[in-house]
């Protein structure tokens, strides 16, 4: 078999190791293509073997390795002309930077993205691309080259063969009256909005139109009205079964019930999306809106419901795999539980963050836990023990020059006196 063919064959393989979710055994048959199409001077063929391969990579977490076959990928699309191609790889690009949280390298990929799409007749594509640039650049605070781009996108498309798009188009203008404090222009431009998603007939942006209707209105005096678009909204993410969508309009749902003094309904809003989140995987997302559960809680007196989310993040914080945040979560469960006079859990709590922070060194966060252990000790009875972390404690955060040593010492202190 020629090099060409071995390669078609690799690429082949690789695709539906990729379609069975095979993760583990995409890319070693995609580098097997890449060596056959490099081999036979098929550039296209090596450039649909990078982007298997970043595939893969970004799905193992690999994500240097994946940028490096995205600009592989890039160099030999643009090699051969083909801009669509090129264009598919810098949204690869902008959408890896933005995981990794590199905001300025997203827009630098998103600009090059607009480039290429230029240099085809997807007006759509180019559509597209122009939204995304413009998000990050209003993102990034650069309001006026954000609207720059929006404008001459709304200009090149045509009025009534692409509403949809036109939609997407006006809500982001929305959201940078919005940013800009014009709280007017910016329910005009959702208005508009909303009228070119039902000219488009798409129910998908006319909930997103109705959804950024109702945070516009949240931000002005018509919480009522806000509250019943974004309810709107909610059953138009239910029927469209979109669980990312449904979390986000639960969560600007939640904040206006509690504008309204409706804590019960926000409440369980809250808890919805977070276990939303829990279900598609977004354990960060998970994590925020547990915390601001735990925190509508505790603020209106549901101290079971606020130890019930502590629990939670205890767990969540456990699934990301950074210890210092499992060690924080910890703390933040023991210091509620404490509260409610929850003592046996309380003591877990700061035992396990005290262990947790000793193994990774934080010894400042460490001699706090251990503080607030000897504290919960002591109020449970067992005094010596309790007298003993709270002295360790005090030594330790002297030592540090800590300003909470001086609560250490009073808790310690009123012990002993």
């Amino acid at each position: 078999m020629s090099d060409g063919g071995e390669g078609a064959r690799a690429l082949h393989e690789a695709m539906s190791f990729l379609q069975r979710g095979e993760m583990a055994r995409v890319r070693p048959a995609a580098l097997v293509a890449l060596e056959a199409f490099t081999g036979a001077g098929d550039r296209t063929g090596a450039a649909a073997a990078h982007q298997v391969a970043a595939i893969a990579c970004v799905a193992t977490n690999q994500l240097s390795d994946a940028m490096q076959h995205i600009d592989s990928g890039i160099l030999l699309r643009e090699s051969t002309g083909d801009a669509e191609g090129a264009a598919g790889l810098w949204q690869e690009r902008m959408e890896l930077c933005l995981r990794v949280g590199d905001l300025a390298s997203a827009r630098d990929a998103a600009i090059r993205q607009v480039e290429a799409w230029s240099r085809t007749t997807e007006t759509e594509g180019l559509a597209h691309a122009r939204h995304q640039l413009a998000q990050l650049l209003l993102e990034l605070g650069d309001d006026g080259r954000a609207e720059a781009v929006v404008q001459e996108a709304l200009y090149a498309l045509d009025p009534t063969a692409h509403s949809r798009a036109r939609s997407a188009l006006y809500l982001l203008y929305s959201n940078l009256w919005l940013a800009r404090g014009d709280h007017e222009r910016a329910l005009a431009q959702a208005r508009e909005g909303l009228t070119m998603a039902r000219a488009a007939k798409s129910r998908a942006a006319e909930v997103d139109a109705i959804q950024q209707c109702g945070v516009v209105l949240a931000q002005g005096p018509d919480r009522a009205a806000a509250r019943k678009a974004l309810n709107e909204a909610l059953v138009g993410r239910e029927l469209l079964k979109d669980l990312p969508g449904r979390a986000a309009v639960l969560r600007e749902l939640a904040s206006v019930e509690l504008a309204l003094g409706q804590v019960d309904e926000a409440i369980d809003h809250l808890g919805y999306a977070a276990r939303t989140l829990k279900d598609v995987g977004n354990v960060v997302g998970e994590i925020a809106m547990l915390q601001a559960l735990a925190e509508a809680a505790e603020g209106s007196g549901k101290t079971a419901i606020a130890i019930d989310a502590a629990r939670d993040l205890v767990d969540a914080a456990g699934r990301t795999g950074d210890r210092e945040a499992e060690a924080g979560a910890w703390f933040m469960l023991a210091t509620r539980a404490a509260g409610a006079g929850e003592l046996t859990l309380a003591r877990k709590g700061f035992r396990t963050a005290t262990d947790i922070q000793e193994v990774l060194g934080l010894a400042h966060e460490a001699a706090v836990s251990q503080g607030m252990l000897g504290q919960v000790l002591a109020a449970m009875g067992e005094v010596d023990e309790g007298r003993q972390l709270l002295r360790a404690s005090l030594e330790r955060l002297d030592a540090l020059g800590s300003e909470a040593a001086e609560t250490v010492r009073e808790v310690l202190a009123e012990i002993e006196g």
